[in-house]
């Protein structure tokens, strides 16, 4: 409904069905409406048109069904046969395997998302300078998740059902400028921000708290670790340190350590120069991360969040006399990243057979060291990683405040020049459009995020290595006949 062109209202209604569910749950009534208040047509504007022509706010509401759940018929009691898998030779050959299904739930149904819209659209200066802010909400309720635990002698996994709900509130904000000057020159710029956070505000399957699942009231992808002091550039430093948690387990205590530098001992062992330091937040005198609850972190802590914040995009565009210019930059404000697999550390503990990038020469070294001894290497005591170690545990490759990488972003991501022949020159030719033009793609990258990683891909591939986006230059002509 329209009246005036100002005030305008749209309401619709869905009736959606879907096999996946039980028959008397697989149906849903999904509303939306949505009203706009045509600001700039209104009479007590008149006298502002000249500067702002177009403001309007709006407003929305909506539900959104989801039914794409784990798999399309999980609500049936299905087994898993698998040939040939057999522990037993029958004949010659293995045997198939019947799986005995895992336990379901009759009762799933549609997740159900609610959105909550405020916006507000507005142009000045004759349409030249355009923008809109718009702020929202999404619920997103009866999410399907694990059931609450039951004890082990179930025999199997809990069913899952409709038990999780989580929030995400977010803006996004764009502006533009576009004009045509006497001298033919046309250019125009466009500004996009946007950024969200999503918290569960349900979650049933951590009574806990644990920290290395969801939490109920949290927000998602946090990363939680140890704060780092340092790598200790001698022995005698690190053994300083180890005497350092003896008195600190004394004064928490009241009483000695029974066994004297164990402090560590529950992230490996045989310390020495060249291994990481990690800060004792609770004074306790033995590093550890507690039982790993929020009521019980140990020395652990809150780090960053995987949740990339402040996305934005800034395109540029000019023309001249048949030349055309476009650049287009897109990044990341804010995200961090740890990133544990082999791929960062290169050839450690165990691993030998990794391949060492260039990133994993800037290792602890002192002059001890093999390296150095046999004189492939000099010594490096600022170094950014720890040493190499072929066994010890997991010490120095803790979820830690040294190796948090800040994943922040910018990126030319196209840079187009063009250039369109005069009419003139493709008439004779009996053409109605020809362009050259050179494009490239990924040209230049500000992050400092480590080199071994492409911030764009981080979120794929395993442990971070999905092979970097490439910089590709291209040359073409475009022909209209």
């Amino acid at each position: 409904y329209d009246y005036d062109s100002r005030y305008m209202i749209e309401a619709n209604l869905r009736y959606d069905g879907t096999s996946r569910f039980r028959q008397n749950r697989r149906w849903i009534w999904l509303p939306s409406v949505s009203a706009g208040w045509n600001i700039a047509n209104e009479k007590f504007w008149e006298d502002l048109t000249q500067v702002c022509g177009n403001l309007k706010l709006r407003a929305s509401y909506g539900i959104l069904g989801n039914q794409n759940i784990d798999n399309r018929y999980q609500t049936y009691r299905t087994l898993s046969i698998k040939p040939n898998n057999g522990e037993w030779l029958q004949n010659g050959a293995k045997p198939t395997t019947v799986g005995f299904p895992a336990l379901i739930s009759q009762l799933l149904t549609w997740e159900k998302i609610y959105n909550y819209n405020l916006g507000l659209d507005w142009g000045l200066f004759n349409g030249r300078l355009t923008g809109s802010f718009e702020y929202y909400i999404r619920d997103t309720k009866n999410m399907v998740g694990p059931s609450a635990e039951l004890p082990n002698i179930l025999g199997t996994d809990v069913p899952k059902t409709n038990n999780c709900d989580l929030r995400t509130h977010g803006w996004d904000f764009e502006i533009s400028w576009k004009d045509y000057l006497s001298c033919g020159l046309s250019y125009g710029a466009r500004f996009v921000l946007s950024d969200s956070r999503t918290k569960i505000t349900r979650y049933a399957n951590n009574p806990t708290n644990s920290i290395d699942t969801y939490i109920q009231g949290r927000y998602i992808d946090e990363i939680w670790g140890y704060e780092t002091l340092g790598i200790a550039k001698t022995d005698e430093e690190y053994m300083d340190y180890l005497d350092m948690l003896d008195a600190n387990y004394t004064a928490y205590h009241g009483t000695a350590p029974a066994e004297a530098r164990l402090g560590m001992q529950s992230l490996g062992k045989d310390f020495a120069a060249g291994d990481v330091m990690y800060k004792d937040l609770n004074g306790d005198g033995v590093i550890n991360g507690g039982d790993g609850t929020l009521n019980n972190l140990g020395d652990k802590k809150l780090l960053g969040s995987k949740q990339p914040r402040y996305m934005f995009s800034l395109d540029l565009n000019a023309a001249y006399k048949g030349f055309d210019l476009r650049v287009f930059f897109q990044g990341v404000g804010k995200r961090d990243y740890f990133q544990n697999h082999n791929y960062f550390w290169g050839a450690d503990n165990d691993m030998w057979w990794m391949q060492a990038l260039t990133p994993h020469e800037d290792y602890f070294r002192d002059e001890n060291s093999w390296s150095v001894k046999e004189g492939y290497a000099e010594t490096n005591y600022d170094s950014y990683y720890p040493r190499p170690v072929v066994s010890g545990g997991s010490k120095n490759r803790q979820v830690q405040s040294r190796y948090l990488q800040d994943a922040s972003y910018i990126r030319l991501k196209n840079l187009q020049v063009g250039y369109t022949l005069p009419d003139r020159v493709t008439e004779k030719a009996g053409l109605k459009n020809v362009r050259v033009y050179f494009s490239g793609e990924n040209l230049w990258t500000g992050s400092r995020l480590s080199k071994l990683f492409d911030p764009e891909t981080i979120g794929s591939g395993k442990g971070g290595s999905a092979y970097p986006l490439s910089r590709t230059y291209s040359f073409g002509i475009s022909v209209t006949l």
